[in-house]
């Protein structure tokens, strides 16, 4: 994305749990990473609490036994752990990587699944001290999968590096 464009996302992010706003980033992200295009995932919430992503139960989701499959599970916990990170930190003034991903599957399902990430506060304030001390910071994320009863169904853990726009190099 462009400085303007993450500047926009920022703004946007800043009004997350506004039903048209939630539309407008679910249209901007789904279409402006085009891995995550097919998966159609649904913002449902983006607040300075939670975020919550809706992975649809649609082919494009299933495996070979009509499940939704692995891949598509651990691709909702990355998406819900960045999002999590640009609502928190801005995309406009970090870049942010992912290092690692680990996904624990406890059951399989056959209906649309939710990823949700519990903001903490302290951890941003460490994550905040540690940037303006450092180059750069790592973070890692727990992203809980749910059913639709809100039970567990995996649990996707993500490792991050956010570094300060100023201090990227590309070679």
């Amino acid at each position: 994305m462009n400085k303007t464009m993450t500047n926009l996302v920022d703004k946007l992010l800043k009004n997350g749990q506004k039903k048209p706003v939630l539309k407008l980033l679910e249209k901007l992200f789904n279409n402006g990473i085009p891995f995550n295009l097919p998966h159609k995932f649904i913002f449902k919430e983006i607040s300075d609490k939670k975020i919550q992503i809706i992975l649809p139960y649609i082919k494009k989701n299933k495996n070979h036994l009509g499940g939704i499959h692995a891949c598509a599970t651990a691709t909702l916990g990355e998406y819900s752990a960045g999002l999590s990170l640009i609502k928190r930190f801005g995309s406009s003034k970090y870049r942010l990587i992912m290092e690692e991903l680990h996904a624990d599957y406890i059951r399989q399902v056959k209906e649309e699944v939710t990823g949700v990430v519990e903001l903490d506060e302290s951890e941003k304030e460490r994550i905040e001290n540690e940037l303006k001390e450092n180059d750069s910071c790592k973070v890692e994320i727990s992203t809980n999968i749910l059913n639709q009863n809100d039970e567990v169904i995996a649990v996707v853990q993500t490792k991050w590096q956010l570094k300060n726009w100023n201090k990227v190099t590309f070679k």
